[in-house]
């Protein structure tokens, strides 16, 4: 797990943890994945997966396995955003977040100014004197975010940081994302998004059943499994063909995944294959609600790769 040559420096390297909830039941098992400055690490997973529970231990005392360098083994310079962010419901978004950045170390006037500006940048100005116990979810998840950033924590941990964001938020987040990685500074954050992971993270982690399947930059990730189209046929309902039927696939034709409600076909060209693939499918006595192609994202990557699929998405 050693990084390559021109790799950037290691901030902290976790080898085969291992944690417990306290009811004995394992969240993570023989957990290896290493954390390095200046980049920005997705952690790509199922609910259930461990990801939460990894960042919860990059942002504590830390557990057997795990080692940090001497860049972030202060407390100060690590802030977890959870997520459920925890508020104090009758002050203010601009009274919260300066509290916040005050227990981090900022002197009053220093966390006041900072609040202001990180929560006009997250589109909260004019919200920001209203209690925070009157904002919705999304917008107590810009202030989460607004207050992660500006505690300029050389490792931000943020758990689920798109769950409640509209457009304009996921924008505000992506660039202050990037802002963090410019100043070589490290962020790593659980997410459901795939298309998100891969358009503006370093690395993404696969974690499956409490144990990193691989990691690697997104690009490489999808070279792993093939960058070949996707088409998706599903059926009207009670309408799908019995695999077993069928006999062979066309040619350059690969079945990846079979349901009751759909099939998804790995193809070379789906101009060329469509028509036969469709007059395959028919033949088996299927009726088609639907055709969709697309190009292979990291959810078929993780599908591939691990054996299981992203919730939400089909394999």
């Amino acid at each position: 797990m050693s990084p390559g040559a021109g790799a950037k420096p290691l901030l902290v390297t976790a080898e085969a943890v291992a944690y417990r909830y306290p009811d004995g039941s394992p969240a993570l098992k023989d957990l290896s994945l290493e954390v390095r400055e200046g980049e920005c690490l997705a952690l790509l997973g199922p609910n259930g997966s461990g990801k939460s529970t990894f960042l919860r231990l990059l942002g504590g005392d830390g557990v057997p396995g795990m080692r940090r360098t001497a860049g972030v083994d202060d407390a100060r310079k690590r802030w977890l955003a959870t997520d459920r962010p925890a508020l104090r419901t009758w002050l203010s978004g601009r009274e919260n977040a300066a509290i916040l950045l005050e227990l981090h170390g900022a002197g009053s006037g220093e966390a006041r100014a900072t609040a202001n500006a990180w929560l006009a940048r997250f589109g909260l100005e004019a919200d920001a004197d209203r209690p925070a116990g009157t904002y919705s979810s999304g917008m107590r998840r810009r202030l989460a975010l607004a207050t992660a950033f500006g505690t300029a924590a050389p490792l931000l941990l943020l758990d689920e940081p798109l769950a409640g964001l509209d457009p304009g938020g996921r924008e505000a987040f992506a660039e202050a994302l990037a802002d963090h990685r410019a100043a070589r500074k490290t962020s790593v954050l659980s997410a459901h998004d795939p298309a998100f992971a891969a358009a503006h993270c370093d690395r993404v982690a696969f974690i499956v059943d409490g144990r990193c399947a691989v990691a690697d930059t997104p690009a490489r990730l999808l070279e792993r499994v093939g960058a070949r189209p996707r088409v998706e046929i599903r059926f009207a309902a009670g309408k799908s063909p019995d695999p077993d039927t069928l006999g062979p696939a066309p040619p350059a034709v690969r079945a990846s995944a079979w349901d009751e409600s759909a099939v998804i076909l790995r193809v070379e060209d789906p101009s060329r294959a469509l028509p036969e693939t469709l007059a395959w499918v028919l033949r088996g006595g299927a009726s088609v609600a639907s055709v969709d192609v697309r190009e292979p994202d990291l959810a078929d990557a993780f599908a591939t790769l691990t054996g299981r699929r992203l919730e939400g998405r089909a394999r």
